[in-house]
């Protein structure tokens, strides 16, 4: 069952529940972002945003329990105590990587580099700036679920305008992303979070991001094929610090 209630028939509605899945893209974002000065007050925010939704009750109750029991999580933590836990998780040779191409390289055959190159064209193709100097950015996962959630926003703005062929371009890619992308390695990234001890914040967050990845894939019909484990000897992380924040340039659909 999906976490998601069916979607609406009336475009004005599933205009408005595309909205709330896009703000909650952007919670999970914010939330395996480096916990920064203001980082706390940021998530309270991100959650208090959500409030609307779950009032009308938006999400099916799985993903309403999940958003609950992380909400409490972030509520109970200390920031000062959050900034060493994510770097022992996810900085230099810590053991959970936020970099999708640090997962089953075994089985991606065309490469590294042929992997970011086509994010990265994803990411160009709907107006979001590479930051060219940081090779790392486009598979971090928090440019990937920023992406995810710029993608819902257009697609609301497509419907709400009644914009059908706009519409079905935004909500292709979203499938393809997730096909080809997102949704192949954030099932073993959660369970790599919850494999390592990890702070009652991150442990939550990441049940949170695979239900919420899942339930999108479901609604679009997608089943990407899971990449799981990751190389012993990953370099990846090494120097990867705060999270990258792809900039969304003015684009129209």
């Amino acid at each position: 069952m999906s976490p998601y209630l069916p979607p609406p028939r009336r475009p004005d509605l599933e205009a408005e529940n595309a909205l709330v899945r896009a703000a909650l893209f952007r919670l999970l974002a914010r939330g395996f972002a480096y916990p920064g000065p203001g980082h706390m007050a940021e998530m309270g925010k991100a959650f208090a945003d959500l409030d609307g939704a779950l009032r009308r009750r938006a999400f099916a109750p799985r993903l309403t329990a999940r958003l609950g029991a992380a909400r409490r999580c972030w509520r109970c933590a200390s920031g000062s105590a959050l900034g060493p836990e994510y770097l022992r998780l996810f900085h230099g040779s810590g053991p959970v990587s936020l970099h999708e191409t640090a997962y089953g390289d075994g089985r991606r055959f065309a490469g590294r580099p042929v992997e970011v190159a086509d994010i990265g064209g994803f990411y160009l193709a709907f107006g979001l700036s590479i930051d060219e100097t940081d090779p790392d950015l486009p598979d971090h996962l928090c440019a990937e679920l920023e992406f995810v959630s710029l993608l819902l926003v257009k697609e609301s703005y497509a419907l709400s305008r009644a914009w059908t062929s706009r519409h079905r371009i935004a909500c292709a890619a979203r499938r393809a992303f997730l096909e080809h992308h997102l949704g192949r390695w954030v099932g073993e990234f959660a369970r790599s979070v919850k494999r390592h001890e990890t702070a009652p914040p991150y442990r939550s967050l990441a049940d949170l991001l695979a239900d919420a990845v899942t339930a999108e894939c479901r609604r679009l019909r997608v089943r990407p094929a899971p990449i799981d484990g990751r190389p012993p000897d990953d370099a990846m992380q090494e120097d990867a610090f705060a999270c990258p924040r792809a900039e969304v340039a003015p684009a129209s659909l």
